[in-house]
C-alpha cells in the first residue's frame, strides 16, 4: 500500500468550509471511483489550529500517481485553492505495517476496502 499525504494550513475559521467542500460529491465521487483507491483521511493539528494534512491510501503507488496527476484531482485541489494559506506539499510513503482491528478482521469487509486478505496483517519486509 502506499499513502499520499498532502500538507497545508488554512485559517483556522475556514476549516469547515475546507471539509465541506471535500465531503462533498464532486470531490468524494472522483477519488472513490479511481484504481486502487482504499480510504481518505484529513487531519487537523491539535497543537497547530488550522495545519490539515489530507491522508490518501492507495493499493500502489502507480494507483496514486495517476490519480493526482489527473484532470479530476487537479478539480478538486483547485476547488479548495481559496481557502488555502500555502501551497499543498506532498510527502509519499509506502506502508510498512498494516494492522487490523478486531472490528475489522471480524466484519470480513477488510479485503474490499484495503485489498488485504481478511484475517491477515501487511507487513514489508524493510529493504537494507
Amino acid at each position: 500500500m502506499w499513502l499520499n499525504c498532502s500538507r497545508t494550513r488554512v485559517k483556522p475559521e475556514n476549516v469547515d468550509q475546507l471539509v465541506e467542500v471535500l465531503a462533498g460529491e464532486a470531490s468524494l465521487r472522483p477519488i472513490q471511483a479511481a484504481q486502487g483507491f482504499c480510504g481518505l483521511y484529513l487531519v487537523e493539528s491539535t497543537e497547530i489550529p488550522g495545519e490539515v494534512i489530507s491522508i490518501s491510501i492507495w493499493q500502489s503507488a502507480e494507483d496514486g500517481q495517476a490519480y493526482l496527476a489527473s484532470p479530476a484531482c487537479q478539480r478538486v485541489v483547485a476547488s479548495i485553492q481559496e481557502y488555502l494559506g500555502m501551497p499543498l506539499e506532498r510527502q509519499y510513503y509506502e506502508v510498512l505495517l498494516a494492522v487490523e482491528t478486531q472490528k475489522e478482521r471480524l466484519s470480513g469487509n477488510r479485503e474490499k476496502s484495503t485489498g488485504v486478505k481478511p484475517d491477515t496483517n501487511q507487513v514489508r519486509q524493510a529493504k537494507r
